[in-house]
């Protein structure tokens, strides 16, 4: 007896394999650098893989942009952090993108600076806009970006200004005259609506653990529906929050902290070595939770690099490497010259290390 499926494969040409996707970067590529560089994220970070599959794959609707994102939480989380690491991975560099911050835009009459001009104003024939074209186009291999910082904090007449990008992919300006394609753009926006009213709460210390992400994460929803309107929340496909910054998520900061200032001396032939105690005291000093890792970036800057400044500035000018160790005196931060490390050997504290005995409580 034969089978209708047998009769359809016999009659059937082969399948073929998809074709090549039509984006140069590596959905993979780009978890790796967010899980190097943005800490504590790993939710929002796999959410973003997936869109970036999506996209990989040309599933996205050639009529909007191919991600509009809206990156929610506290202030120091990693939002605009996470931009920065997209484009270099896209792009190879981290100011690859077109960056507005809408704090500056919080009159109606801001509009303009997004739209340009209407017909009869000065500066109406100029087609003049805060947004780089060139940025926003992206190229045929590699899609753009844009990044609408703080949102919440423009007027609502510019935030309705952007519904016609969400919805399809095109920004008229106003002077009629020219318009801009933002379909192969990549557009994140960043809020931290709903964060004052989370930390006015004061009784959510009490609840465990999944019970204040529960709530935090209502109070926030909340807060985006209350601040915007319901239609240009329905036009963002993708809402990530990010969550705020964990005590133990220190330790891991400061080694992107110490790698990136390694770098920085590795031209001079210096490096800086800082051993479990000191990783353990700058982590107890920088926690505040409310501002998240600016804090550490903040005491970073006073605790270690002004210290380390004076010491390099007293070293006397050597052909041979040296390693500088990190120390402390009465809760303060000096460095002493040591033996070069050898060859192979790692003078950055690797987060792993930084965590051995550290008490977070």
């Amino acid at each position: 007896m034969v089978f209708v499926n047998d009769m359809l494969a016999q009659n059937s040409t082969p399948a073929t394999p998809l074709a090549g996707s039509a984006f140069a970067f590596e959905p993979e590529r780009i978890e790796q650098d967010l899980r190097q560089h943005i800490v504590g994220q790993e939710q929002a970070i796999s959410h973003l893989r997936r869109q970036f599959n999506i996209i990989k794959a040309g599933l996205t609707d050639p009529r909007r942009p191919l991600l509009t994102a809206l990156l929610l939480g506290d202030t120091g989380t990693g939002k605009t952090e996470t931009v920065r690491c997209i484009a270099r991975s896209i792009h190879g560099r981290d100011d690859a993108f077109c960056r507005i911050d809408m704090n500056t835009l919080s009159q109606s009459h801001y509009s303009a600076a997004i739209t340009g001009a209407p017909p009869g104003y000065v500066g109406s024939k100029d087609n003049l806009t805060m947004l780089n074209e060139e940025q926003i186009a992206g190229t045929l291999t590699r899609p753009g970006i844009v990044l609408f910082d703080e949102i919440e904090k423009a007027s609502a007449d510019v935030v309705r200004s952007l519904m016609n990008i969400l919805d399809n992919g095109h920004l008229a300006l106003a002077s009629g005259q020219k318009a801009l394609s933002f379909r192969n753009t990549l557009v994140f926006m960043t809020s931290n609506a709903g964060s004052r009213q989370w930390h006015q709460t004061r009784w959510y210390h009490w609840l465990p653990q999944a019970l204040q992400a529960k709530q935090r994460s209502r109070i926030q929803q909340r807060a985006l529906y209350d601040h915007f309107d319901t239609e240009f929340l329905n036009r963002i496909s993708c809402i990530e929050t990010f969550a705020p910054l964990a005590a133990d998520s220190l330790p891991d900061i400061l080694a992107i902290h110490i790698a990136e200032l390694n770098q920085t001396l590795k031209k001079r032939g210096v490096s800086v070595y800082f051993p479990p105690a000191v990783i353990q005291w700058l982590a107890g000093s920088s926690y505040q939770q409310h501002f998240g890792a600016r804090a550490v970036q903040r005491i970073f800057q006073q605790q270690v690099m002004a210290p380390l400044a004076t010491t390099l500035l007293a070293l006397q000018q050597s052909d041979q490497p040296v390693q500088l160790l990190a120390q402390l005196d009465q809760d303060t931060l000096f460095f002493t010259p040591g033996p070069a490390a050898h060859p192979g050997s790692q003078p950055v504290l690797k987060a792993a290390e930084a965590k051995q005995g550290e008490d977070h409580d």
